[in-house]
């Protein structure tokens, strides 16, 4: 048993990730008009864009939507690192939580004079959804969604350059900055992480999927790109 979805659409339950895997196609990869750099759907360690990034499940849990992070657990890595102009971010993301933070994507250095990255997490203290980056000074600023429910999975698409940032949800709350100066979020040092943070925050929630792509998705093109996120997500719960 290789673990995957077959041609009846099915899922083969899986307790382990010990298995030979290959990869498949996914409409994370399929249906977003930008060429696809990486995509975990995170039912295997395998990226299926094809260009052969792995995931560490590490402390994930696995469920028929993606991982489940604990505290107590740890998160899981990637090999995965990037270096582009612009690049677009789609993800499923959900906190089981709501009194302390979660963090859910992280690959920032914080280090003074070379800060770079992004992460995405859950803050306890106005019950948000954010996107943090981090300034070449290693000051990190964060963005938030203005729409947050209680157990509802959060589909969101960021899009980031050096000069600017966009985040949608699947509510169509869109949060724009543009930055005073060129930052560092789209050329990363350090490989991404999934629930758990680089300077050892937590993850108490879920992880869906994440798939990054080169370029900037439009307006429109995000829009899209949440509908094909919230298919995803209610295609494994249904």
């Amino acid at each position: 048993m290789n673990g995957l979805r077959i041609f009846c659409k099915k899922f083969i339950p899986l307790d382990s990730w010990d298995h030979d895997f290959v990869v498949v196609k996914s409409p994370l990869v399929e249906d977003i008009p930008l060429p696809c750099l990486a995509s975990f759907d995170l039912f295997n360690p395998l990226d299926n864009s094809g260009h052969g990034w792995k995931v560490t499940k590490g402390g994930g849990i696995i469920k028929n939507y993606g991982l489940d992070f604990t505290r107590q657990g740890g998160g899981a890595s990637t090999d995965f690192i990037v270096s582009k102009d612009a690049i677009s971010v789609l993800c499923a993301v959900k906190p089981n939580s709501f009194d302390a933070f979660s963090t859910f994507l992280d690959c920032r250095q914080m280090t003074e004079g070379s800060g770079s990255g992004f992460c995405v997490d859950f803050s306890p203290n106005d019950k948000t959804m954010r996107v943090q980056v981090v300034y070449p000074s290693g000051t990190g600023v964060s963005y938030r969604s203005p729409t947050f429910v209680e157990n509802e999975w959060n589909i969101l698409c960021i899009t980031l350059s050096a000069q600017s940032l966009r985040m949608e949800n699947q509510h169509g709350d869109v949060v724009p900055n543009e930055f005073t100066s060129p930052i560092n979020i789209t050329h990363w040092v350090r490989p991404l992480i999934i629930g758990q943070g680089v300077s050892g925050g937590t993850c108490d929630g879920s992880v869906g999927f994440v798939a990054i792509y080169d370029g900037f998705l439009t307006p429109a093109q995000r829009k899209a790109a949440i509908r094909t996120g919230i298919e995803v997500i209610n295609s494994r719960e249904g």
